[in-house]
């Protein structure tokens, strides 16, 4: 792969282009790179609202009827339920684990199989979080980054 950068000042904002021979999972893991770098979802903590940048997310989880989102900082309380933030995460490298877990794939550090056709992925942080039975292809497609080659 080549990078060029070229700086033009008479542009208004920032513009990408990615040119390939053909469309394969890295180039489209690159362009959902480049659009989530620019998406945030909104949470609170301590009373106080935040803009929370997708990239600094490392997965969305609801409990008891609330939704939180996980930070390597902070947890945050979400407004939206948790179908809701996984709409708005269309197109992101978000996959969904559990019938009550989201997770950034690019937080995975690694997976190791359960008991019961069961996965649980261990993230940067060193939290695991457990992939459900029903999530599993969603989930080893994303993290291998054979999704649609």
């Amino acid at each position: 792969m080549k990078l060029k950068l070229t700086e033009c000042p008479e542009l208004p904002e920032l513009e990408v282009e990615i040119r390939y021979a053909k469309l394969t999972s890295q180039v489209q893991s690159l362009a959902k790179k480049i659009a989530q770098s620019e998406k945030y979802l909104h949470g609170e903590e301590g009373g106080r609202q935040y803009r929370i940048l997708v990239d600094d997310i490392f997965y969305i989880e609801s409990m008891e009827r609330k939704t939180f989102i996980y930070t390597d900082r902070a947890i945050f309380r979400a407004e939206q339920k948790l179908y809701q933030l996984l709409d708005m995460l269309q197109g992101t490298d978000f996959v969904q684990v559990s019938k009550s877990c989201i997770v950034n794939i690019n937080v995975i550090d690694s997976m190791q199989s359960l008991a019961n056709s069961r996965l649980q992925a261990t993230l940067a942080n060193g939290e695991k979080v457990n992939v459900s039975r029903t999530f599993l292809p969603q989930i080893k497609a994303a993290f291998t980054g054979k999704e649609n080659d």
